[in-house]
């Protein structure tokens, strides 16, 4: 009597397909992470497992015991893109934070040639010219000398300490109306000190003063 019954074969085994899925999950979700730098720490770390478990599911895939090759490479590539952006991103962060604190360091007054006032100490100014409209000269005459000299116009000032007199400067005035001012103080000499302003020839101001550290000042209104 023939036997029916057949041994039943073996099974064949389960494709291992988990770690390129992993990888791909992890991948993805580094990516969007990276871009964040306070948590971008975290898109490095699931970038890096993601590039281990991508590798691991190649060599699977390649060795017949995974199906989903593309997955796997998908995976491995999203995670050397989340790994490469977290770094770039935390680079910047970083570069920006240390720009940060060395502007606080340095202070509101470390970079003289930024500040509202112009107010340079060696005279040469802030840019006192315009665009080229005309020109203005500041003189300060006096008998002795002047502790102090301060000339612009509109907001942006500059300063001679003991000066020589007869004084003068010149410069390029504002297209259009603009505020000129100068102001001078003598010395220890006293005597007569005397400001005057002059735009395109004509005479905008002009004053004396006269005693031991006396101030005078010049200022008015010019333009076309």
């Amino acid at each position: 009597m023939t036997d029916t019954n057949q041994q039943p074969g073996t099974p064949a085994a389960a494709p291992k397909n988990g770690m390129g899925v992993t990888a791909l999950v992890l991948g993805i979700i580094g990516i969007c992470l990276a871009w964040i730098p306070i948590i971008g720490f975290l898109g490095f770390i699931l970038g890096a497992l993601a590039i281990i478990f991508g590798i691991i599911a190649v060599v699977r895939s390649h060795k017949g015991t995974a199906t989903n090759m593309v997955v796997s490479y998908i995976g491995l590539v999203t995670g050397v893109i989340a790994f490469i952006v977290s770094i770039v991103v935390f680079a910047v962060f970083a570069n920006q934070v240390d720009k940060h604190f060395d502007d606080v360091n340095r202070g509101p007054g470390a970079d003289r040639s930024s500040s509202p006032s112009g107010t340079n100490q060696d005279g040469s100014g802030g840019d006192q010219g315009g665009s080229g409209a005309g020109e203005v000269v500041y003189e300060v005459t006096g008998s002795g000398g002047a502790n102090s000299i301060t000339f612009g116009r509109g907001g942006q000032t500059s300063q001679n300490t003991n000066a020589e007199l007869p004084w003068s400067k010149t410069a390029e005035a504002a297209e259009g109306m603009d505020f000129y001012s100068l102001s001078a103080q003598n010395g220890q000499g006293g005597g007569d000190i005397t400001c005057k302003i002059t735009v395109d020839g004509e005479v905008l101001a002009e004053n004396t003063s006269n005693g031991q550290y006396a101030v005078v000042s010049c200022n008015g209104n010019a333009g076309f």
